[in-house]
């Protein structure tokens, strides 16, 4: 082994656990960020650029040329439900994300996004708004009184203010109540004792939800690795049943992101140790030739 690949591999060391304490910081961060999903950094030994061909065996005696990491979010971990006391607060148990957007009106599909963040309340005008600002997406109900999933480009904004299908305003007097049922309908009541749905609330399933990529603030976006989003009603198929009153905290484990924090420093602190090893003998080399 040549000075030169003692060195990169304790670079590539450094630069991999430098992988693994940021996400570990990052999951310490968001310990209590509603909806978050922990990163984990995975290591992987890299082959020598000189090794043989995929159809050939590794003879003895030959080495990788150090390690690389790349931090994963685990999108598809379901976390801990915690009760409230706001009705609008809904959380996922089982497969599924709610589909939100950043405006109110959003422009187009392309601009939705996906999350498991529930800790939804009606701003001034009624839209429902998560903490990290985004929009909950909902398909209409109509005069029926039933919704279907719909697809991305039929959904809107849930509002609270959205006067029920086939109902006289001037009967229904002031909103008394709003709550959202196992089966993701939001149901209203009002001054004169009705109770309406006015949207439900549909799932976004994905064949491969780690495949996901993190947008801003505990959002997704789909991606080729994760498929196309699929909508689904709550507890229809594969899809989860929504909780009201309810969120799903962080899934990090700061007991386990501790443990990981000191073993992975460790590591740091020994791949530095073989880049100075490194360069003594490097330095000793050098004088003895002189």
């Amino acid at each position: 082994m040549s000075f030169s690949s003692l060195f990169s591999i304790g670079l590539s060391g450094l630069s991999a656990f430098s992988v693994g304490l940021e996400a570990v910081s990052t999951n310490i961060a968001n310990s209590q960020t509603t909806g978050y999903k922990r990163v984990r950094a995975d290591f992987a030994d890299l082959i020598p650029s000189d090794a043989p061909s995929m159809d050939q065996s590794i003879g003895a005696g030959v080495s990788g040329t150090g390690v690389a990491a790349v931090s994963r979010c685990l999108a598809g971990e379901q976390g801990a439900v915690s009760r409230t006391n706001m009705p609008t607060n809904i959380a996922v148990l089982g497969d599924g994300f709610f589909v939100v957007a950043e405006a109110a009106a959003p422009t187009s599909a392309a601009t939705l996004l996906f999350t498991r963040a529930g800790d939804f309340t009606p701003d001034a005008l009624g839209n429902l708004k998560n903490a990290a600002g985004y929009y909950l997406q909902g398909a209409a109900v109509g005069t029926d009184g039933r919704a279907g999933a719909g697809s991305l480009q039929s959904l809107e904004t849930v509002n609270l203010n959205r006067t029920p299908a086939g109902a006289d305003p001037a009967l229904l007097g002031a909103m008394t109540k709003a709550e959202i049922d196992p089966d993701g309908y939001v149901r209203a009541t009002y001054a004169n004792g009705a109770t309406y749905a006015l949207f439900r609330i549909p799932l976004a399933l994905f064949a491969n939800p780690e495949g996901l990529e993190e947008a801003e603030r505990t959002a997704f976006r789909n991606t080729t690795l994760s498929g196309d989003a699929r909508l689904a009603g709550a507890r229809t198929g594969s899809a989860g049943a929504i909780e009201g009153s309810a969120i799903e905290i962080s899934t990090v484990d700061i007991g386990q992101e501790f443990s990981t924090l000191i073993s992975t420093q460790r590591a740091y602190s020994t791949a530095a140790r073989v880049v100075s090893a490194a360069d003594e003998l490097w330095r000793t080399l050098v004088q003895t030739a002189a």
